[in-house]
């Protein structure tokens, strides 16, 4: 047994292996075995069998940059249900951000980077961790 991890391990170095796109994929896989079991579709077993050989050519893959960022972009989108306020969103600068009610957003007047302060906090000196200015502002 310990001469077959031995083998394993070598052959993995230096691969991918699994990530959460990799365990998301195979839950989804496994539901429509189970489905798959019930209808009896020949389509729903083609798909099990193309997600199941995606899973392992990325599980295998030497390619570990393209694997991140597919694995990235799965995470960012799953983030978006996972928070539970998935309907209430509003894009920016590129970036998916819950609205937050305790929290207030504003601008740096001198580089324009965007800041969160308490909300109800009164009139409050601010120092902005981009170009480091600092300015009074009444929230």
């Amino acid at each position: 047994m310990n001469r077959f991890r031995w083998w394993l391990a070598q052959y993995m170095q230096g691969r991918y292996g699994t990530d959460n796109l990799n365990q998301f994929l195979l839950v989804v896989a496994l539901g429509l075995i189970v489905i798959g079991f019930f209808l009896h579709w020949r389509l729903l077993n083609l798909a099990v069998v193309a997600i199941l050989i995606y899973v392992y050519c990325r599980m295998f893959s030497r390619n570990v940059n393209a694997r991140y960022r597919e694995n990235q972009k799965f995470l960012a989108w799953a983030a978006r249900f996972r928070n539970g306020n998935y309907a209430g969103r509003r894009q920016n600068g590129g970036f998916t951000v819950a609205k937050d009610p305790s929290r207030k957003i504003l601008r740096c007047p001198y580089c324009g980077e965007r800041l969160r302060v308490p909300k109800g906090a009164g009139n409050i000196m601010i120092s902005c961790p981009h170009c480091h200015a600092k300015f009074n502002k009444k929230v």
